[in-house]
């Protein structure tokens, strides 16, 4: 398959990584900052992209913004920020339709890249800062979006499993930062943060569409220009304690169902060789609905109203997680690390082997369909040093033997059991 990225370096620290590909409609570009997580920095870099996205220097309101993605045939744009491991990245986002594909337009491509480099470069600026008003808002958003987390009860507990977990390590702390930094944010603190964003951290820029790799490296060096620095990516060695007893937490709130998390390190990473027998023992064990645990679990003993279990690849832990009903949390914990021995014993059947590997390869297919998803495998890629394209790693998913399964799931190191339950004397 095409859908190997060639990368060119623009300058130390700043890479380009280009697909070119019929296969879309439109033209894609990711633009990754990574910062390493912090506390010092973390709300502040959730914080960044949300302001630099109101407007620019070149449209210096929302609504001129708008209109002008709109006038770009409906280009598309936006912003996030991501957690792999124990590095903090700052995304834009920017989609516009390709030319071939629109009759008579002309330069779609320069102008978009021109609009995203103004955002990210040339922001809107008030006097020492950026625009205060954009600043109070975008504050109370993220405020509200941090507070927001507790409304999903499954992931606020994975949230609090997490924190529980790595207390005291970076991994601790959640993308979108922490409220009690809100308020020490002004637009001209903001603005010393952007600067330091510019020049401090790595850049990865990812394109996919029909364009020309060559002249595309010219257009965005010109177009996203970034003020030279030293850039050096975050490290991302997993650092992992001595074993220790499994922590016990217990968060009582007024809910009407309970939420079971078990926290556990892997010690396994991108990088290493039980990479792909880990991920297949996660698929086994609770990552899709043949897996063990949805069918011990919710099937077979209806005690969860899901059970799952998932991996992070960078940090390198992992979570088995249900909800469950009060009177059920204990058995239906029992129950979840019977499965884990028992994957970690190889008791893991054709059927459940045959399946996974299935879905894996199934799932990592259907990524080539999406610019998204090829941009994500590309990151982890810029995390793990390994190039590999999907029939790579097709190939190494139908490789995994039951024994490899078996060896990466004796990893699985429990650490923190997690139950989020009702208040004393509730209903």
């Amino acid at each position: 398959m095409g859908d190997r990225f060639t990368r060119f370096p623009l300058s130390e620290g700043v890479n380009l990584y280009v697909q070119p590909t019929t296969k879309f409609k439109t033209t894609t570009i990711y633009v990754y900052f990574h910062m390493p997580l912090e506390p010092v920095t973390v709300t502040y870099n959730a914080l960044l992209p949300m302001v630099l996205a109101r407007a620019s220097a070149d449209f210096p309101t929302t609504a001129e913004l708008s209109r002008h993605l709109d006038e770009l045939y409906g280009a598309s744009f936006s912003v996030d920020v991501a957690r792999r491991g124990e590095v903090q990245s700052i995304v834009f986002q920017m989609e516009v339709a390709g030319e071939k594909h629109v009759p008579g337009a002309q330069g779609l491509l320069p102008q978009a890249l021109d609009v995203l480099g103004g955002i990210i470069t040339r922001p809107l600026l008030v006097g020492d800062g950026f625009k205060p008003e954009y600043v109070d808002q975008e504050r109370t958003n993220l405020r509200q979006m941090i507070e927001g987390l507790i409304n999903d009860k499954r992931r606020y507990a994975m949230v609090r499993c997490t924190a529980a977990m790595c207390e005291g390590e970076a991994f601790a702390l959640h993308r979108l930062g922490r409220v009690e930094d809100l308020e020490g944010v002004t637009p001209a603190s903001l603005l010393a943060h952007h600067r330091r964003v510019l020049t401090e951290a790595p850049v990865d820029i990812f394109v996919l569409g029909d364009v020309d790799p060559a002249g595309l490296r010219e257009e965005v060096a010109r177009r996203l220009p970034l003020p030279a620095g030293p850039r050096r990516f975050p490290d991302t060695v997993v650092k992992r304690g001595p074993d220790r007893a499994v922590k016990d937490v217990v968060d009582r709130l007024d809910v009407n169902q309970g939420v079971v998390v078990i926290g556990f390190r892997t010690g396994i990473t991108l990088r290493d060789e039980l990479y792909f027998p880990m991920l297949v023992a996660n698929g086994v064990l609770g990552g899709f609905s043949h897996s063990k645990l949805f069918q011990e679990v919710r099937e077979k003993n209806s005690l969860a109203y899901f059970a799952y279990s998932s991996i992070e690849t960078v940090k390198g832990v992992g979570y088995m997680y249900a909800g469950v009903e009060f009177a059920d949390a204990e058995r239906c914990k029992a129950i979840m690390l019977e499965q884990l021995r028992a994957v970690q014993e190889g008791a893991v059947s054709d059927a459940e082997m045959e399946t996974t590997i299935a879905t894996l390869v199934n799932d990592m297919l259907s990524a080539a369909d999406s610019p998204g998803a090829m941009a994500e495998l590309a990151v982890d890629q810029v995390f793990s040093g390994r190039d590999l394209s999907i029939d790579d790693r097709v190939a190494l998913y139908r490789r995994v033997t039951r024994e490899q399964v078996a060896e990466a799931a004796r990893h699985f190191t429990p650490d923190t059991v997690y139950m989020l339950t009702r208040r004393e004397g509730g209903a």
